[in-house]
């Protein structure tokens, strides 16, 4: 079969690999370059904490996942630093962990004595003894080798389903128009574009609603570099009402932190992107000057994406024909099993079940 895979990020990479081991002819389109806009930097957190038990399950999966990548890599996509969530939703999620058989832990001290950087002053954490930091970078660098030349750099214009296939109309990676006027046929095509996914939805019909989001985090110096503390997912709203973020090391001595305040308007095309960078620089950084003592206030540099809030935590998946539809705001963590999923709905025509938060 001749599958078409609409997007470099993690999860197109993904399926374009899982699609190249089961013997299918890919051909996967890239508008920029791979592992950019929403699957760019160094790191993200893995966890298998959920709200869900399968979503729970599904990152089981994806961490025995990550350690076959890990091994046919030829070094570690995840650390053992654990992971920390705090906050109200403690007591469901820990109990949606057990449920799928994870380990979890829920220490009668909270926060103390975990290892944290930062002060969590009210309620409940669980620790994630299997959650880490992905290595990001070195995932895409693997992925893009594995996919190797069937990493095309052009720009995905327009798809339409064809009978039983699809026909993809591609121009260079440059904008231009291209390729001949009657598009490629393919038998099958994924569709894991990010923030491309929903015009190229619907024009086969599918309804992907977006509202995406201005997203920066920002990473600071830790004052002692041979550290390595958990990664930590904050719900308890301590420092502020609807104050939120997540933390992890992306480097010795270096401490990511994205946070969101609710009630502010990030809606992209209608705040200013670098309005929106700088809001959310000062918030991030009064937070760490208040509740991160360990950190040099200052911020070391930035990273920006757009994000989808009302996507969730989970993901969604859609078929229209030979056309398979996927989005979540936070797909990197489950990426191997997504990928794996796609891969075997594409070449015998099923359609995986969304799991949504």
């Amino acid at each position: 079969m001749r599958v078409a895979v609409i997007g470099a990020g993690v999860v197109g990479l993904a399926t374009s690999a899982a699609l190249l081991e089961a013997g299918a002819e890919v051909s996967c389109f890239e508008a920029v370059r791979a592992m950019s806009q929403r699957s760019t930097g160094s790191s993200r957190i893995f966890r298998l904490a959920h709200g869900t038990q399968r979503l729970v399950s599904l990152a089981i999966e994806a961490r025995v996942g990550y350690a076959r990548w890990s091994e046919l890599a030829g070094r570690p996509l995840v650390g053992a630093q654990r992971t920390v969530v705090a906050g109200p939703v403690v007591p469901s999620w820990a109990a949606a962990m057990r449920a799928a058989g994870a380990e979890v832990r829920t220490p009668e001290s909270g926060a103390a004595g975990v290892g944290l950087p930062v002060s969590v002053r009210d309620g409940p954490v669980l620790v994630d003894p299997a959650g880490g930091v992905i290595d990001a970078a070195a995932v895409g660098e693997f992925l893009v080798s594995v996919v190797g030349r069937d990493l095309v750099p052009r720009a995905v214009r327009r798809i339409g389903v064809d009978g039983t296939g699809v026909r993809v109309f591609a121009g260079s990676s440059g904008g231009s128009s291209g390729g001949s006027s009657g598009g490629e046929y393919f038998d099958a095509c994924v569709l894991a574009a990010g923030a491309a996914t929903p015009a190229l939805a619907a024009q086969v019909g599918l309804v992907v609603a977006a509202r995406p989001a201005h997203h920066a985090r920002f990473t600071f110096r830790l004052c002692d570099s041979s550290v390595r503390p958990p990664c930590l997912l904050d719900k308890s709203e301590s420092w502020r009402p609807g104050f939120t973020s997540y933390q992890h090391l992306t480097a010795p001595g270096r401490w990511a932190v994205g946070a969101h305040q609710a009630g502010l308007d990030e809606s992209v095309g209608e705040v200013d992107r670098q309005a929106a960078i700088e809001r959310a620089r000062e918030f991030t950084t009064a937070y760490v000057r208040e509740m991160v003592p360990d950190v040099d206030p200052e911020p070391l540099e930035q990273l920006y994406c757009d994000s989808h809030p009302d996507w969730g935590d989970g993901f969604v998946v859609q078929r229209a024909g030979a056309v398979l539809e996927v989005h979540g705001d936070n797909l990197f963590k489950l990426a191997p099993t997504i990928g794996h999923r796609l891969a075997l709905a594409a070449l015998d025509g099923s359609t995986p079940t969304s799991a949504l938060t």
